[in-house]
Protein backbone atom coordinates (compact mmCIF):
# COMPACT_ATOMS: atom_id res chain seq x y z
CA UNK A 1 0.00 0.00 0.00
CA UNK A 2 1.17 3.80 -0.86
CA UNK A 3 -0.52 5.70 2.42
CA UNK A 4 0.48 9.08 0.67
CA UNK A 5 -2.46 7.98 -2.20
CA UNK A 6 -4.62 6.78 0.31
CA UNK A 7 -8.01 8.08 2.08
CA UNK A 8 -6.89 8.51 6.16
CA UNK A 9 -8.50 9.27 9.11
CA UNK A 10 -6.55 12.30 9.39
CA UNK A 11 -8.10 13.57 6.02
CA UNK A 12 -10.50 16.81 6.76
CA UNK A 13 -12.48 16.10 3.76
CA UNK A 14 -12.58 13.01 1.04
CA UNK A 15 -14.39 12.91 -1.85
CA UNK A 16 -15.27 9.42 -4.30
CA UNK A 17 -15.85 10.41 -7.75
CA UNK A 18 -15.17 7.13 -9.50
CA UNK A 19 -18.11 5.06 -9.11
CA UNK A 20 -21.20 6.03 -6.69
CA UNK A 21 -20.62 9.49 -5.68
CA UNK A 22 -19.73 9.80 -1.45
CA UNK A 23 -18.42 12.80 0.71
CA UNK A 24 -17.17 11.92 4.28
CA UNK A 25 -16.34 15.30 6.52
CA UNK A 26 -14.60 15.05 9.57
CA UNK A 27 -15.27 11.33 8.59
CA UNK A 28 -19.10 11.23 8.82
CA UNK A 29 -21.01 10.85 5.72
CA UNK A 30 -22.29 13.74 3.43
CA UNK A 31 -25.90 12.55 2.89
CA UNK A 32 -28.29 15.52 3.79
CA UNK A 33 -27.16 17.51 0.24
CA UNK A 34 -29.66 20.26 -0.40
CA UNK A 35 -32.45 20.51 -3.38
CA UNK A 36 -31.06 22.02 -6.80
CA UNK A 37 -27.45 22.21 -7.78
CA UNK A 38 -25.93 22.45 -4.43
CA UNK A 39 -24.27 19.32 -5.05
CA UNK A 40 -23.52 19.65 -8.79
CA UNK A 41 -21.79 22.96 -8.06
CA UNK A 42 -19.97 21.29 -4.68
CA UNK A 43 -18.84 18.51 -7.95
CA UNK A 44 -17.54 21.13 -10.04
CA UNK A 45 -15.53 22.73 -7.48
CA UNK A 46 -13.77 19.85 -5.98
CA UNK A 47 -13.17 18.53 -9.44
CA UNK A 48 -11.47 22.48 -10.40
CA UNK A 49 -9.65 22.88 -7.05
CA UNK A 50 -6.51 23.95 -8.83
CA UNK A 51 -8.25 27.64 -8.86
CA UNK A 52 -11.32 29.77 -7.84
CA UNK A 53 -14.58 29.46 -9.88
CA UNK A 54 -15.91 32.55 -10.50
CA UNK A 55 -19.56 33.22 -9.69
CA UNK A 56 -20.08 34.28 -13.38
CA UNK A 57 -18.81 30.47 -14.47
CA UNK A 58 -20.97 29.03 -12.28
CA UNK A 59 -24.08 31.15 -13.39
CA UNK A 60 -23.65 30.26 -17.06
CA UNK A 61 -22.91 26.40 -16.75
CA UNK A 62 -26.14 25.68 -14.30
CA UNK A 63 -28.67 28.72 -15.26
CA UNK A 64 -27.30 29.85 -18.59
CA UNK A 65 -30.84 30.77 -19.73
CA UNK A 66 -32.15 33.42 -16.76
CA UNK A 67 -31.57 36.77 -16.31
CA UNK A 68 -28.42 37.53 -14.68
CA UNK A 69 -30.26 38.85 -11.14
CA UNK A 70 -32.00 35.74 -11.58
CA UNK A 71 -29.08 33.21 -11.95
CA UNK A 72 -26.82 34.89 -9.05
CA UNK A 73 -29.90 34.59 -6.90
CA UNK A 74 -30.02 30.47 -8.09
CA UNK A 75 -26.15 30.13 -7.14
CA UNK A 76 -26.74 32.42 -3.78
CA UNK A 77 -29.47 29.86 -2.61
CA UNK A 78 -27.43 27.18 -3.80
CA UNK A 79 -24.11 27.57 -2.25
CA UNK A 80 -26.29 28.64 1.19
CA UNK A 81 -28.05 24.84 1.31
CA UNK A 82 -24.89 23.51 0.48
CA UNK A 83 -22.98 24.80 3.45
CA UNK A 84 -26.06 24.51 5.67
CA UNK A 85 -25.11 20.88 4.80
CA UNK A 86 -21.62 20.49 5.64
CA UNK A 87 -22.76 22.86 8.72
CA UNK A 88 -24.65 20.06 10.41
CA UNK A 89 -21.61 18.11 10.55
CA UNK A 90 -18.92 20.29 11.42
CA UNK A 91 -18.13 23.95 12.07
CA UNK A 92 -15.44 23.80 9.26
CA UNK A 93 -15.79 25.99 6.21
CA UNK A 94 -15.98 23.98 2.77
CA UNK A 95 -17.08 26.44 0.51
CA UNK A 96 -15.43 29.74 0.40
CA UNK A 97 -16.31 33.25 -1.37
CA UNK A 98 -13.47 35.04 -2.29
CA UNK A 99 -12.78 38.07 -4.95
CA UNK A 100 -16.33 37.46 -6.81
CA UNK A 101 -15.23 33.57 -7.17
CA UNK A 102 -15.85 30.31 -4.62
CA UNK A 103 -13.58 27.71 -3.96
CA UNK A 104 -13.25 24.97 -1.56
CA UNK A 105 -11.34 25.92 1.84
CA UNK A 106 -7.45 25.37 0.80
CA UNK A 107 -6.77 24.77 4.58
CA UNK A 108 -9.07 21.71 4.21
CA UNK A 109 -6.92 18.29 3.75
CA UNK A 110 -8.63 17.19 0.56
CA UNK A 111 -8.49 13.79 -0.72
CA UNK A 112 -10.17 12.85 -3.36
CA UNK A 113 -10.55 9.10 -5.37
CA UNK A 114 -9.90 10.06 -8.38
CA UNK A 115 -6.71 12.40 -7.90
CA UNK A 116 -4.94 9.24 -6.05
CA UNK A 117 -5.95 7.19 -8.96
CA UNK A 118 -4.04 9.07 -11.57
CA UNK A 119 -1.23 9.24 -9.25
CA UNK A 120 -1.08 5.47 -8.91
CA UNK A 121 -1.26 5.24 -12.57
CA UNK A 122 1.94 7.93 -13.18
CA UNK A 123 4.07 6.43 -10.79
CA UNK A 124 3.03 2.79 -12.08
CA UNK A 125 4.12 4.18 -15.60
CA UNK A 126 7.44 5.79 -14.34
CA UNK A 127 8.37 2.56 -12.82
CA UNK A 128 7.83 0.63 -16.02
CA UNK A 129 9.83 3.35 -17.77
CA UNK A 130 12.32 2.87 -14.82
CA UNK A 131 12.45 -1.15 -15.22
CA UNK A 132 10.60 -2.08 -12.18
CA UNK A 133 7.76 -3.77 -13.20
CA UNK A 134 6.77 -5.81 -10.03
CA UNK A 135 6.65 -2.42 -8.62
CA UNK A 136 4.71 -1.02 -11.54
CA UNK A 137 2.14 -3.76 -11.25
CA UNK A 138 1.37 -3.27 -7.41
CA UNK A 139 0.94 0.64 -8.37
CA UNK A 140 -1.21 -0.31 -11.35
CA UNK A 141 -3.26 -2.77 -8.77
CA UNK A 142 -3.75 -0.03 -6.42
CA UNK A 143 -5.42 2.06 -9.00
CA UNK A 144 -7.95 -0.68 -10.14
CA UNK A 145 -8.65 -1.04 -6.56
CA UNK A 146 -9.54 2.38 -6.64
CA UNK A 147 -12.13 2.56 -9.35
CA UNK A 148 -15.34 1.77 -8.56
CA UNK A 149 -17.00 2.97 -11.73
CA UNK A 150 -17.07 6.22 -14.22
CA UNK A 151 -16.22 9.37 -13.33
CA UNK A 152 -19.43 10.69 -11.54
CA UNK A 153 -21.89 8.16 -13.38
CA UNK A 154 -24.54 9.59 -12.01
CA UNK A 155 -24.39 13.35 -13.79
CA UNK A 156 -24.48 11.10 -17.43
CA UNK A 157 -25.99 14.45 -19.48
CA UNK A 158 -23.67 17.15 -17.23
CA UNK A 159 -21.07 18.37 -20.56
CA UNK A 160 -18.07 19.14 -17.99
CA UNK A 161 -17.56 15.37 -16.65
CA UNK A 162 -18.03 14.35 -20.57
CA UNK A 163 -14.39 14.45 -21.45
CA UNK A 164 -12.71 13.30 -17.99
CA UNK A 165 -15.27 9.97 -17.65
CA UNK A 166 -14.02 8.97 -20.85
CA UNK A 167 -10.21 10.02 -20.11
CA UNK A 168 -10.53 8.23 -16.91
CA UNK A 169 -12.23 5.13 -18.44
CA UNK A 170 -9.73 4.74 -20.93
CA UNK A 171 -6.94 5.07 -18.33
CA UNK A 172 -8.62 2.22 -16.45
CA UNK A 173 -8.93 0.11 -19.31
CA UNK A 174 -5.14 0.48 -20.10
CA UNK A 175 -4.24 -0.24 -16.83
CA UNK A 176 -6.35 -3.52 -16.91
CA UNK A 177 -5.02 -4.63 -20.26
CA UNK A 178 -1.17 -3.71 -18.82
CA UNK A 179 -2.08 -6.20 -15.93
CA UNK A 180 -4.00 -9.00 -17.87
CA UNK A 181 -1.00 -8.65 -20.00
CA UNK A 182 1.19 -9.32 -16.94
CA UNK A 183 -1.03 -12.13 -15.27
CA UNK A 184 -1.08 -14.35 -18.65
CA UNK A 185 2.78 -13.91 -19.18
CA UNK A 186 3.29 -15.21 -15.31
CA UNK A 187 0.61 -18.26 -16.34
CA UNK A 188 -2.11 -16.73 -14.14
CA UNK A 189 -4.76 -17.33 -16.48
CA UNK A 190 -7.61 -17.02 -13.41
CA UNK A 191 -6.85 -13.70 -12.83
CA UNK A 192 -6.26 -12.82 -16.32
CA UNK A 193 -9.72 -14.33 -17.57
CA UNK A 194 -11.20 -11.76 -14.35
CA UNK A 195 -9.51 -8.62 -15.59
CA UNK A 196 -9.67 -9.48 -19.57
CA UNK A 197 -13.83 -9.53 -18.07
CA UNK A 198 -13.97 -6.13 -16.48
CA UNK A 199 -11.92 -5.04 -19.81
CA UNK A 200 -15.14 -6.45 -21.75
CA UNK A 201 -18.11 -5.07 -19.52
CA UNK A 202 -16.60 -1.53 -20.43
CA UNK A 203 -15.99 -2.28 -23.81
CA UNK A 204 -17.38 -5.30 -25.60
CA UNK A 205 -15.60 -4.64 -28.99
CA UNK A 206 -12.07 -4.77 -26.94
CA UNK A 207 -10.64 -7.41 -29.53
CA UNK A 208 -7.68 -8.05 -27.20
CA UNK A 209 -9.22 -8.94 -24.80
CA UNK A 210 -11.16 -11.08 -26.13
CA UNK A 211 -7.94 -13.10 -27.45
CA UNK A 212 -6.57 -12.81 -24.05
CA UNK A 213 -9.26 -14.63 -23.05
CA UNK A 214 -9.35 -17.23 -25.96
CA UNK A 215 -5.61 -17.93 -25.43
CA UNK A 216 -6.56 -18.28 -21.41
CA UNK A 217 -9.31 -20.85 -22.22
CA UNK A 218 -7.04 -22.86 -24.33
CA UNK A 219 -3.73 -22.62 -22.09
CA UNK A 220 -6.81 -23.62 -18.77
CA UNK A 221 -7.55 -27.04 -21.41
CA UNK A 222 -11.23 -25.86 -22.19
CA UNK A 223 -10.80 -24.70 -26.13
CA UNK A 224 -14.36 -25.00 -26.52
CA UNK A 225 -15.20 -22.02 -24.64
CA UNK A 226 -12.10 -19.91 -26.33
CA UNK A 227 -14.66 -20.95 -29.39
CA UNK A 228 -17.68 -19.25 -26.84
CA UNK A 229 -15.45 -16.45 -26.30
CA UNK A 230 -14.69 -15.93 -30.33
CA UNK A 231 -18.48 -15.91 -30.92
CA UNK A 232 -19.31 -13.05 -28.61
CA UNK A 233 -16.64 -11.02 -29.83
CA UNK A 234 -17.88 -11.65 -33.51
CA UNK A 235 -21.37 -11.05 -32.13
CA UNK A 236 -19.94 -7.69 -30.41
CA UNK A 237 -18.52 -6.11 -33.01
CA UNK A 238 -21.21 -6.94 -35.55
CA UNK A 239 -24.04 -5.33 -33.20
CA UNK A 240 -22.30 -2.62 -31.73
CA UNK A 241 -20.29 -1.45 -34.51
CA UNK A 242 -21.03 -3.70 -37.97
CA UNK A 243 -17.46 -5.16 -38.30
CA UNK A 244 -16.06 -8.33 -38.49
CA UNK A 245 -13.66 -9.40 -36.34
CA UNK A 246 -9.43 -8.24 -37.38
CA UNK A 247 -7.40 -10.90 -39.04
CA UNK A 248 -5.38 -11.38 -35.78
CA UNK A 249 -8.72 -12.64 -33.93
CA UNK A 250 -9.86 -14.51 -36.88
CA UNK A 251 -6.41 -16.30 -37.15
CA UNK A 252 -6.62 -17.00 -33.59
CA UNK A 253 -9.83 -18.48 -33.90
CA UNK A 254 -8.41 -20.72 -37.07
CA UNK A 255 -5.61 -21.50 -34.98
CA UNK A 256 -7.96 -22.74 -31.78
CA UNK A 257 -10.08 -24.73 -34.27
CA UNK A 258 -7.25 -26.68 -35.78
CA UNK A 259 -5.59 -27.29 -31.89
CA UNK A 260 -2.88 -25.48 -32.65
CA UNK A 261 -0.96 -24.82 -29.44
CA UNK A 262 -1.74 -20.62 -28.76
Amino acid sequence: RFPEQEATTSSDLCVYCLGPFEVYLDNCPVKDWPNGKGKAIFKFLTTHRSRPIGKEILMDLYWPNAEPHAARNNLNVAVYGLRQAFARISRRSVVLFRSDSYLINPELDLWMDHEAFAGHLAAARALEREGAPALAMDRYRCAEALYRGDFLEEDRYEDWVERLRQSFRDDYLGLLDRLSERSFEQDDYGACLALCNKMLAIDPCHETAHRRAMRCWCRQGVPHLAVRQYHVCRESLARMLQLEPSDDTRDLFEQIRQRQPV
